[in-house]
This record gives C-alpha cells, structure tokens and sequence, in this order.
C-alpha cells in the first residue's frame, strides 16, 4: 500500500487514518441527526445510496472515504471540524493516527485557504 499523500486530486488517506476518518466522521453524522436515529442507521448500512440532500454534511467525505477516493477541499475541512470533536474521547487505538491526520487536514485546509 502506498503511504497518505496530499496531491492535486485531494487527501488521500492510507488504511489507519481511513479507519480513524471513518470513525469521527459517523460520530460527526450522529451529533446532527439525534433527532433522526433512521438516517444513521441507513449511513452505517450503505452510504453510498444515500441522497446527498438529505446527507447530514459529514457524510459526504464519509462516502468518499468508503469509495477510497481523495477528499476534496470542503471535505478535508469537515473532517478536521470531526477529528477535533473525536478526538478528545477517541479510543486509545485512535488517537496517534488521528493526531497525525489532523495535522495532515490542518495543513491541508490551511493550504487550500491560502490560495497555494
């Protein structure tokens, strides 16, 4: 496998930050729909035939991550927004990979805004 790279076509994530992106991005989609447990539960079963209007926004890289695509700009910025809220009660497992990912969106979003 290739490692993570920031490239022309977005943020590409290798395996561990996937897993760690995936996690605090359903965690993100959870926090906005408490009030509608069915979209959760039809996120987690197939994300993929989900219409993007009625997506919460944290979905949208969540579906690029399930299809291994690179995340473009506003999905990079959602998924630093997920990290920073995951983070502080992440699993041991989760929190080198997603320190090290976060400083990765950060750079990246920083990047993106600077116009570079």
């Amino acid at each position: 496998m290739s490692p993570p790279r920031d490239d022309t076509d977005g943020l590409v994530l290798g395996r561990e930050e996937a897993w760690v992106a995936h996690a605090a991005l359903l965690a993100a989609c959870e926090r906005s729909v408490d009030a509608d447990p069915d979209a959760v539960a039809a996120i987690e079963t197939d994300a993929t035939r989900i219409d993007p209007a009625e997506t919460p926004p944290h979905g949208v890289p969540l579906r690029s991550i399930e299809r291994d695509e690179p995340l473009d700009a506003e999905e990079t910025a959602l998924l630093r927004e997920a990290l920073i809220d995951y983070l502080g009660d992440a699993p041991v497992r989760d929190r080198a990979a997603g320190r090290a990912l976060l400083r990765r969106t950060a750079t990246a979003v920083g990047s993106t805004s600077n116009g570079v």
